[in-house]
């Protein structure tokens, strides 16, 4: 509901200068240090039309590696302020590898580096498998993270010391025939990878496996005096998804729908055809490829509904083979087309949601009020009601009971006219006291229910019964005051 109020006196100027379109927080990845960077300047204003604004970082700037504060500020005259502000932040290009741990099998991942070497670390990853499954395909023991013509590759050291850019295996298949395994002897587990007590005893095979390595052994040749020395941090193993071990990676949320937001003029089930409402569904996916199973939860809402209006969630519940869960939710709200209303200078407006049985409008009935001792600009009508449309209908206690549509309530209450006869009005359009006074509320609270036993649409329903449903009343009824 828009409500306009009349304007006051001119007072000092309290309010600050504007800034708008403020620059987004600016992030960049590069090897150029320091690099240039600009963007376009917030736009500000003043109701005063004069302001001074200073920039703390102006835009064309060169910014070195970090995260760095910009901010604008405005003054005006007053000494009003208002400011924005952005981060820009500039990025060493991620020189790291991915993998995911094999099917049935795990990953050792951690970093290498060399006494005498400074800050230089190699990120390295050995792959395991479990013993009653086998690498698909011959795979080297270790893998190196190495630059490449793309950005980064696995590589690894042949039998024959080449360095070899590989792919990490993918997944470990059940063993078919008995024989020699492919790998190294240690890179075979028994037990579930999730359990502690495993993932301890693959930690302690990746320096044996390190140390076999020939790109470690290499390294002898190259620089003896730091054969046999290297060191290894930030070891971590990771277990891969598969029937032989416990799933504990939930499933991944591809799609979920935004927030729904409707204004119609056709959400009161009253009287209307509600609008239908759907949605593209919400998307999952799961690092174990099995089925999934998909439940709703929220409000009962399903695609392709029609709804009323109101406030609505919505929720979609994915769950894979081991129990994980992943969830997507989103919100429905349903408006109806809102009002204007101007409140009357030395009056008040009263208004109410009007509720019958077995359901509530979703509309707003209101009326109008004069202090005693002014007198209306015009006859009130005893209701007015904000249809979907956003005009007002009149209820009238006459034999005709609905009377014009209005595109705003603006009634006015004026001093009187002594020269004019007085005008026979029901006194309940009138009220004495002060209307923030909440004795003086709670009556004009009351006034909206004896005006909507006035009308005659009400009196109808009396009358018949069945035509309509029972009269149940006024919800969340708010008493608004005009200045005085």
């Amino acid at each position: 509901m828009k409500i306009k109020r009349p304007k006051k006196s001119k007072q000092p100027d309290t309010i600050p200068p504007t800034i708008t379109n403020c620059p987004w927080d600016i992030t960049i990845t590069t090897e150029t240090d320091p690099v240039r960077v600009s963007w376009e300047q917030p736009e500000i204003s003043d109701n005063s039309g004069v302001f001074t604004s200073i920039a703390s970082i102006s835009s064309d700037s060169c910014f070195r590696y970090g995260t760095h504060q910009v901010q604008y500020t405005a003054h005006d005259e007053a000494g009003n302020e208002a400011s924005c502000q952005f981060k820009v932040t500039i990025k060493k290009p991620d020189l790291s590898c991915t993998a995911q741990p094999p099917t049935d099998g795990s990953l050792a991942c951690g970093t290498l580096s060399y006494p005498g070497s400074g800050m230089n670390k190699w990120q390295f990853c050995v792959p395991f498998c479990m013993k009653s499954t086998g690498f698909h395909r011959r795979a080297g023991s270790v893998f190196f993270c190495k630059p490449s013509q793309s950005g980064t590759s696995w590589f690894h050291l042949d039998e024959a010391w080449q360095m070899t850019k590989a792919h990490m295996p993918e997944t470990c298949t059940v063993r078919r025939r008995t024989g020699s395994r492919r790998g190294d002897s240690l890179q075979y587990y028994e037990g579930d990878c999730n359990e502690q007590a495993v993932k301890k005893n693959i930690l302690a095979t990746v320096e044996h496996i390190v140390a076999k390595d020939p790109s470690v052994i290499s390294q002898c040749t190259r620089h003896p005096n730091t054969c046999g020395s290297f060191r290894i941090s930030d070891l971590s193993v990771h277990c891969g998804p598969g029937n032989n071990q416990r799933d504990t990676e939930p499933p991944v949320v591809i799609s979920c729908p935004q927030n729904i937001e409707i204004e119609t003029k056709k959400g009161n089930p009253y009287w209307n055809d509600l609008p239908e409402l759907s949605w593209k569904e919400p998307v999952f996916e799961d690092n174990s490829r099995g089925p999934l199973t998909i439940t709703k939860g929220g409000s009962n809402v399903n695609n392709g509904d029609k709804l009323a209006y109101g406030q609505y969630s919505v929720e979609y519940i994915a769950t894979d083979l081991s129990g994980n869960q992943a969830k997507c939710s989103f919100e429905i709200s349903v408006k109806s087309i809102a009002c204007t209303m101007e409140l009357p200078e030395h009056g008040a407006i009263v208004c109410g949601y009007p509720s019958v049985e077995g359901m509530d409008l979703m509309t707003i009935d209101c009326i109008v009020l004069c202090q005693s001792k002014y007198q209306f600009s015009r006859d009130p009508y005893p209701i007015y009601a904000c249809s979907e449309e956003g005009l007002w209908w009149t209820f009238t206690s006459t034999f005709t009971p609905i009377g014009p549509n209005l595109p705003s309530l603006n009634h006015k209450c004026q001093e009187p006219d002594i020269h004019k006869k007085p005008k026979v009005v029901d006194q309940n359009f009138y009220f004495d006291g002060d209307c923030h006074d909440r004795t003086v509320q709670d009556t004009l609270i009351g006034h909206l229910e004896y005006f909507q036993r006035k009308t005659s649409a009400y009196q109808y329903c009396e009358l018949n019964r069945e035509f309509c449903r029972k009269w149940n009343g006024y919800r969340n009824v708010t008493v608004f005051c005009g200045s005085t």
